[in-house]
């Protein structure tokens, strides 16, 4: 593929399900984990545009609602404010659709997100460390291995 615009990706009717293990990982988490993982996404957003935030925010939701309400919060977006239809994506057409949704109004810079859980943290942050990592080593008694 020399020059011109480069577009490859394939969809297929058996590969458009994008939610369903990442729910069911969020859903493994401890309350913990899941904060973490809140303030971590929000920071890591930086000063995306609202639209990209939004539809980060999006497919949150579609994994788990709580996992959506949960990054809306830390990055300090109201989750009413967010389109939360569900993303079809087995198909080109359908997936440029869904990203261009909010286009024109969304489009717009945003300043990096403190989320209000962590604004109180240290230089180290939280820490999430299990006291005896050895026990994660054998997958049988791993309790986050789905």
């Amino acid at each position: 593929m020399q020059g011109g615009d480069v577009k490859n990706y394939d969809f297929r009717e058996d590969d458009h399900d994008y939610y369903t293990q990442p729910g069911m990982l969020f859903r493994r988490m401890t309350e913990e984990q899941q904060l973490v993982l809140f303030e971590n996404t929000a920071r890591n957003m930086g000063d995306s545009t609202l639209q990209i935030k939004h539809r980060h925010i999006n497919n949150c939701y579609q994994a788990d609602p709580d996992y959506g309400a949960g990054v809306a919060k830390a990055l300090g977006i109201d989750l009413n404010d967010v389109d939360l239809t569900p993303t079809p994506r087995d198909s080109e057409e359908a997936n440029d659709k869904a990203n261009a949704r909010g286009h024109k109004d969304l489009n717009v810079p945003t300043e990096p997100a403190m989320p209000e859980t962590a604004k109180d943290l240290g230089p180290e942050g939280r820490d999430t460390n299990v006291e005896d990592p050895f026990y994660l080593v054998d997958p049988m008694n791993d309790p986050f291995l789905l």
